[in-house]
């Protein structure tokens, strides 16, 4: 009986240590421009500049996940309406959808911080089509906001020689489990 019952503990911790995701509690900004055309880019830059202003007043002290979370998630609107602002300021017609959920993103190393490929909370931004080159950044925890008040945003290309870092998410009974059987 203690056996099938070790067996379900573990296959259970297993189960759970699987579907654990394997990204680090982030949120990230991801703006999609309409097109590659230069003035399609430029317009991308310049909502971006918009919504990190926006955004680095709201989220500038938070240390929370959640409390970042649940800031972002109420100002949607807002951040819908400043960068519909900004693109008919800019001369365009384009609709501009914003979405906060989970989107996956490729490998991206911001100076020393590496972000494997994976699942991602997000914050974005689709302007016109969204078939245009995209940018991102980490809104939480803040690395779209490096220079003080300064809407400075870091695009550092992937560096070589940084290496990727694995991250096992693990649980302590999995852990004494498996130092029980193999005792």
């Amino acid at each position: 009986m203690k056996k099938i019952l070790l067996g379900f503990i573990l296959l259970v911790g297993l189960g759970v240590l699987l579907l654990w995701p394997s990204t680090p509690p982030v949120i990230r900004l991801h703006i999609l421009a309409h097109s590659n055309s230069e003035i399609d880019q430029a317009l991308k830059y310049r909502v971006r500049d918009e919504i990190i202003c926006l955004l680095q007043k709201e989220l500038g002290d938070l240390q929370d996940l959640g409390e970042a979370r649940e800031t972002v998630v109420n100002q949607l609107p807002n951040l819908m309406t400043k960068a519909r602002e900004c693109v008919a300021q800019e001369g365009f017609n384009y609709s501009v959808d914003a979405f906060y959920g989970w989107f996956h993103f490729p490998k991206k190393s911001y100076d020393s911080i590496f972000l494997p490929a994976g699942r991602y909370e997000a914050l974005r931004l689709v302007l016109g089509e969204g078939r245009g080159e995209n940018w991102w950044c980490m809104l939480f925890p803040p690395l779209c906001f490096v220079n003080g008040e300064q809407s400075l945003c870091l695009e550092i290309e992937e560096k070589a020689g940084l290496e990727e870092i694995q991250i096992k998410p693990a649980l302590k009974i999995v852990e004494v489990f498996k130092d029980v059987l193999n005792k």
